[in-house]
């Protein structure tokens, strides 16, 4: 996910071992206790025209693709798995980093549990809630995939992946010390108010 973000997220954060330290921002905090408070709470309760067994917090493995996630929610039925996906944000996005998460998920379920994933809803609340479709294809596993073996190309090589500044590069942890994102620090009025500019990025999970 964070791949897909920037490759030199995973050239920061796994091959030179300099964390994020995402704990110590408000958005991430804010979003982990509202991430903690839906796995705990209403365990019975099912998004209005679904049927089935809630999941909560699961944690698999692939042993085809080597990797793992956890499955924050889901609706397993008789014939499918519909992840839900909550995002603490009212900015309505759904880009390359969360098609990679969902897309990772999904392939997860579909090793694990043998049942088909067509499907995710993405709920986004914060000053208001929002709920967005999305349909699991195959461009998106493609695109999951694309980005897990491209982590596995940087962790295998050691070496700093190129990429191209961004907006985004103003809302990067590691901004100060990559010479990409550093080149337009003077530029922090025109910071983007998205999904993803938190200052950090969540894991797969």
């Amino acid at each position: 996910m964070e791949n897909a973000f920037c490759p030199k997220f995973t050239y920061y954060e796994l091959v030179l071992n300099l964390k994020q330290h995402e704990e110590k921002q408000g958005s991430v905090k804010a979003g982990r206790k509202f991430h903690r408070r839906h796995s705990s709470t209403n365990l019975g309760y099912l998004p209005k025209n679904l049927k089935g067994r809630r999941l909560t917090e699961i944690r698999l493995f692939s042993k085809a693709h080597l990797y793992s996630g956890e499955i924050d929610e889901g609706i397993e039925t008789t014939e499918e798995v519909i992840l839900i996906e909550r995002k603490y944000s009212d900015y309505l996005e759904v880009g390359a980093t969360l098609k990679a998460q969902l897309g990772l998920l999904a392939i997860l379920v579909e090793e694990n549990m043998k049942k088909k994933v067509k499907k995710a809803m993405v709920i986004y609340s914060k000053k208001t809630r929002t709920e967005i479709q999305v349909d699991i294809t195959d461009d998106i596993r493609n695109l999951a995939l694309a980005m897990l073996e491209r982590t596995k190309g940087i962790l295998a090589s050691g070496v700093s992946p190129p990429a191209d500044y961004s907006r985004r590069c103003l809302a990067c942890c590691y901004r100060n010390i990559c010479p990409v994102g550093s080149l337009k620090l003077n530029q922090k009025k025109d910071l983007p108010k998205t999904a993803e500019s938190t200052g950090c990025l969540y894991t797969v999970e």
